[in-house]
């Protein structure tokens, strides 16, 4: 009878045994994976970031509302990963979430070009009330290109330009095709052409018009309006300099493009006192070493007659044919120099990993050099070490979906690089690059896109808003006044957010 028993519990033990030693490895295998997330989480951009209980609400209900957004397209058999920015924007304008994302402050701008700061269709119309005014609307030579506009005097008017006025008056499809030749679209992701050579034709062709200096201040004073609107609070342009004219006085001082950007500032700031700027000295890639010598002397000079504007030097242009940032070496061994010369020094904020190519190393440099940002940083994944050194050092990525997609470096936002570096904890920025050029105006549809296709959430918005002015050029007193500005104005934001949003729950149930 012992015997029998002990057959049963042998027959009927094992299976229990087998089976609570299931469950343990099953609990191991659950503490594992919940490990593994919070070591994950933890070393994500945002980590720091503690959402109160209204920033929760808040979170909630913008997720639900982008979830609400990837339905309805799907329902409507509207694809969105395949699409081109220009394309879609209909679609984010028409958005609820673009409204929220409209009125969200967004801190500041850190990275946008002096050519692509303001919308083609007011620069069209206001270009059109100057009666000298011109446009060339014959075949491209080496000097001018179809649809470059300058400011002339009647009787110096060189062959081949009309009246801006006058041909589009005479002629109005003009409108449209200028408009065209301004704006710079990406309408099908597989047709792909050299966009950098079609892109910097965009740049001459209204480059001659910011050089007249009635234009220049209407246009800055434009820019900055369009970015107030936007929720902007600082900005800190990549700014070509050269000498200003009128056909009374003639060329002006190199500075006097500074002494009209601070007249501007102070228009602004009588209804939003709040509101800054920096210029960030750029020059070429393509330039000779001693021509980016003289452009850096001349930042050290600038920067010295006014410290609190100049903020630091940049070089700019395509980095698939320009010159790599190493080959100016001997320029950065000539900071030190000038440092002691002129008394202040140049940070540099310099264009690197713009490339979707390994071979382009000029990451490697800025993660070297006493450089303060980093403008694109979009080939940064493939180099590990620079990215954990640029982690250590605690630099910022600038970051511009927008102009990387329609530049032709990502398709689907979905794969921007930026994504592996916020999950890496690279401390980013969102910013417009040249919104001008591309047919938009401010910052929110840069966070749009980034907020739907990179799966955000508002733990990190508000770190990329907040990371524009933490990493800002500003100065200390500066920025301490700025945060506390945006800590007040995201709190505000917030609150006024929810309230709206649950006011259109409550009118219309069947939408929350």
């Amino acid at each position: 009878m012992m015997r029998k028993d002990l057959i049963y519990i042998l027959l009927l033990g094992f299976p229990l045994v087998g089976c609570k030693s299931k469950i343990m490895q099953n609990a191991d295998y659950r503490q594992n994976w919940n490990l593994l997330e919070k070591k994950n989480e933890a070393l994500a951009f945002d980590a720091d970031i503690h959402l109160s209980e209204a920033e929760v609400r808040l979170d909630k209900k913008l997720l639900q509302m982008r979830q609400q957004f990837i339905n309805t397209t799907e329902q409507h058999k509207i694809s969105l990963y395949n699409r081109s920015f220009n394309e879609i924007r209909p679609l984010i304008e028409s958005s609820e979430l673009f409204k929220v994302i409209n009125a969200m402050p967004k801190g500041g701008l850190l990275h946008i070009h002096s050519g692509g700061l303001t919308d083609v269709k007011w620069l069209m119309m206001k270009a059109r009330k100057y009666k000298e005014c011109y446009v060339y609307d014959q075949q491209d030579n080496g000097q001018y290109i179809f649809g470059q506009m300058a400011f002339f005097e009647k009787e110096n008017v060189p062959e081949g330009f009309v009246q801006l006025d006058k041909k589009l008056i005479s002629d109005p499809s003009f409108e449209a095709q200028l408009q065209d030749l301004l704006i710079l679209r990406r309408s099908t992701l597989c047709t792909y052409t050299d966009y950098w050579i079609e892109f910097e034709k965009r740049f001459k062709r209204i480059g001659l018009l910011l050089a007249y200096r009635p234009f220049f201040k209407e246009y800055y004073l434009k820019g900055f309006q369009d970015l107030v609107k936007d929720k902007v609070q600082h900005v800190e342009i990549r700014f070509n300099f050269d000498e200003l004219y009128d056909f009374k006085y003639g060329k002006y001082p190199l500075n006097t493009s500074i002494t009209d950007l601070q007249d501007i500032l102070k228009t602004i700031r009588k209804s939003h006192p709040q509101f800054t700027f920096k210029l960030i000295y750029s020059s070429f890639k393509f330039l000779d070493t001693q021509s980016v010598e003289n452009q850096l002397e001349r930042a050290f000079e600038l920067k010295k007659e006014f410290p609190d504007v100049i903020s630091g030097f940049d070089l700019v242009a395509d980095e698939a044919t320009g010159n790599s940032i190493y080959s100016f070496q001997e320029n950065w061994e000539k900071l030190k120099e000038f440092t002691k010369k002129y008394g202040t020094e140049m940070p540099l904020f310099l264009h690197a990993g713009e490339s979707n190519s390994i071979f382009n190393k000029n990451t490697l440099d800025v993660s070297i050099l006493n450089n303060q940002r980093i403008g694109h940083g979009l080939n940064l994944i493939y180099f590990p070490q620079v990215v954990e050194r640029i982690k250590k050092d605690d630099k910022l990525v600038e970051v511009s979906p927008i102009s990387n997609q329609i530049l032709g470096y990502v398709s689907d936002f979905r794969n921007h690089p930026a994504r592996v570096l916020l999950r890496n904890g690279v401390q980013c920025s969102i910013n417009s690059d040249d919104p001008g050029v591309y047919g938009y105006e401010g910052l929110s549809y840069d966070f749009w896109i980034a907020f739907i296709y990179w799966e955000l959430d508002l733990k990190a918005l508000k770190k990329l808003v907040f990371n524009s002015i933490h990493y800002s050029s500003l100065n200390k007193n500066e920025k301490k006044e700025a945060k506390m500005y945006l800590n007040q104005q995201w709190i505000d934001f917030v609150q006024k957010a929810n309230l709206e949003l649950k006011a259109k729950s409550l009118k219309h149930p069947e939408a929350s």
